[in-house]
């Protein structure tokens, strides 16, 4: 029989966001996952982990199935404990892509499971712009130009790895964490010269909605609070749209309040500001330094 392994993201606090496979089909990439985002396999310990990968025939006769397909099953432990994640590996028309989705599927219901349990981090739609200073991060929906925005950035001297996901950490007292955070599309695209280092803090100094530039030239522009709110909110809860349908009432609510508390954290530290892009924009990073600058000045620093 294969061995269990177990991935560990630890936070500032101390606290843990345990994904676990029992599952021999998933365990070489899952491996893999560890490689990319630079946390060793460990044997498994004694807390129960967020999230589990297992077999069919290895699922709870007692569960809460809250997704499923014909491929695959997410359930929630009968005493709410943690996610079980079972996938069919028969017939595939492309098994590869699949076990990708499966380990995506366990990044994002082991976080959901984690803040439900009160663990303070949340996964979140966006890209990560890193400076020297820290990471300022852009907030957009889909088609809104996240990828092409990092693209840019990278083009024009930058750095950034994470244009589709990552973690925030708010367990550090008054400061936000980012932790870059891969998604099953890079991997898929063959960008193995990559890593996710979940494991390293980057400080948070700037947020951004994103939004398309109709001047021509990239470009900060002031939003409503309301607006900027509601953007920042649905980056926050946008990866854990596909698997609260089926949880009952009260946990829906409970995960959407620690969201919307998270959100105000956000939205009461920086002013609401959008970085309007366009393909034809010159010097992103220059717009970005004096957008921090700005933020020092409105903080008297």
């Amino acid at each position: 029989m294969t061995a269990p392994i177990q991935l560990t993201i630890s936070l500032h606090d101390g606290e843990k966001i345990i994904l676990l496979t029992t599952c021999p089909e998933t365990r070489t990439k899952f491996s893999c996952m560890g490689e990319l985002m630079c946390l060793p396999p460990e044997s498994p310990e004694n807390a129960t982990p967020d999230v589990e990968l297992t077999l069919p025939e290895n699922m709870p006769a007692r569960r809460h199935t809250i997704w499923r397909s014909s491929q695959t099953e997410i359930a929630i432990s009968e005493e709410w404990g943690h996610v079980l994640i079972a996938g069919w590996q028969k017939e595939l028309r492309n098994p590869v892509l699949h076990r990708y989705f499966l380990w995506q599927m366990a990044l994002v219901c082991g976080t959901m499971n984690a803040i439900l349990r009160g663990v303070r981090a949340v996964l979140v739609h966006c890209s990560v712009l890193e400076t020297e200073r820290g990471a300022v991060v852009l907030f957009g929906e889909s088609g809104m130009g996240k990828s092409t925005a990092s693209a840019r950035w990278r083009a024009q001297g930058g750095k950034c790895v994470s244009d589709d996901m990552a973690l925030l950490d708010f367990s550090g007292g008054d400061r936000i964490y980012v932790r870059r955070m891969p998604t099953w599309s890079a991997c898929r695209e063959g960008k193995n010269e990559w890593n996710y280092p979940a494991g390293e803090e980057l400080p948070l100094i700037g947020v951004l909605a994103l939004g398309r530039s109709e001047t021509g030239q990239d470009e900060i522009v002031e939003l409503s609070p309301a607006q900027y709110f509601a953007q920042c909110y649905r980056s926050m809860f946008y990866w854990n749209l596909s698997y609260t349908e089926k949880l009952p009432d009260e946990r829906k609510s409970m995960l959407a309040e620690r969201i919307r508390h998270f959100t105000e954290i956000v939205t009461a530290h920086y002013p609401p500001r959008a970085l309007l892009t366009s393909l034809e924009g010159k010097d992103l990073p220059a717009l970005i330094e004096t957008y921090l600058n700005t933020l020092k000045t409105l903080r008297g620093a």
